[in-house]
C-alpha cells in the first residue's frame, strides 16, 4: 500500500523535476556508507582521495573525519582552480595535479573527455594530453603522510596500476572506497566481480556499497562504489544476519 502511494506522489512529483527517495535507497548513498565506517569505529588518520575532480567528495568527507588530513590527487588543470581555493580554505586539505599510478615522474597518456568528469589513462575517445603520473607509495613518503589510510578511487578504470604503486601504504590503510564497474570501460579494467577477487588478494575484502548506478543507455546495472575492509577486520568475525 506504502509503495503504490509513494509510486503515485512520484508519478505527480516526476512532472516537476521532483521525487521522492526510500530510507531503503538512502541507507545506500555515500554519506550513509561514511557513517558507517564511523559507526563501526575504523580508524582513520589520513585519506587520500584519488581522481578528485574539483574536490567535492573529499569536502563531503571532511566532517565526518575532523581530525584526518586530506590528500586529493587530480590530473586534470582545469580542476586546479577549484583545489587551490579548498587548500586556502581547508588546513587539512592539499592536493597534487598529476595521475596516481605504478610509476615515479613519467608521462603518461591521459585521454580527456567532453564532460571531464570521464578522464582517464587508457580511456576512450575524448582529447588527449600528457600528464605527470607518480605512485601513492611516494607520494605518501615525499609528504610524511601518516596512517592509518582510507583511500579513494574514482579513476574509471585504471585501479590496478594505482595499486601496484601503493603497495606501502596498502599495509597501513584500513579502507578503501572504489568505484566499480560492470562492464569493461577500458581494455585494462576489471569487472566488479573480479575486483573483488583481486582485493581479497591483497588482504581487503567488500563490506559495504553506496551509490548504485544504471547506464543511461538502456537501464543496465553500470556501476557502484564498494567499501573494502580488511579481512583481519573484526566485523568479518560475525557471521549472522541479525
Amino acid at each position: 500500500m506504502k509503495r503504490a502511494i509513494l509510486k503515485t506522489i512520484n508519478l505527480f512529483l516526476g512532472k516537476f523535476g521532483a521525487k521522492i527517495v526510500s530510507n531503503s535507497q538512502d541507507q545506500f548513498s555515500m554519506s550513509s556508507g561514511l557513517q558507517r565506517i564511523i559507526d563501526h569505529g575504523i580508524d582513520v588518520k589520513s585519506i587520500i582521495d584519488i581522481g578528485a575532480s574539483d574536490g567535492k567528495w573529499s569536502m563531503n568527507a571532511l566532517p565526518c573525519f575532523p581530525d584526518a588530513q586530506f590528500h586529493a590527487i587530480e590530473p586534470l588543470e582545469e580542476r586546479e582552480e577549484a583545489l587551490q581555493y579548498l587548500r586556502k580554505k581547508h588546513k587539512r586539505f592539499d592536493y597534487e595535479l598529476c595521475v596516481a599510478g605504478n610509476t615515479n615522474n613519467e608521462q603518461v597518456l591521459l585521454n580527456v573527455a567532453k564532460d571531464l568528469d570521464g578522464s582517464t589513462v587508457g580511456g576512450r575517445g575524448g582529447s588527449q594530453r600528457y600528464v605527470k603520473q607518480i605512485t601513492i607509495d611516494s607520494l605518501v613518503r615525499s609528504k610524511k603522510i601518516s596512517g592509518p589510510f582510507l583511500m579513494k578511487f574514482d579513476t574509471h578504470g585504471y585501479e590496478l596500476p594505482i595499486l601496484e604503486g601503493a603497495k606501502e601504504t596498502l599495509l597501513s590503510t584500513n579502507i578503501i572506497i572504489m568505484e566499480v564497474y560492470n562492464f569493461k570501460i577500458t581494455d585494462s579494467s576489471l569487472f566488479f566481480y573480479e575486483m573483488c577477487g583481486h582485493m581479497k588478494r591483497l588482504g581487503f575484502q567488500c563490506f559495504d556499497i553506496v551509490d548504485p548506478m544504471l547506464r543511461y543507455y538502456d537501464k543496465a546495472f553500470w556501476q557502484m562504489d564498494i567499501f573494502f575492509y580488511r579481512q583481519d577486520c573484526k566485523l568479518f568475525d560475525y557471521k549472522e544476519y541479525r
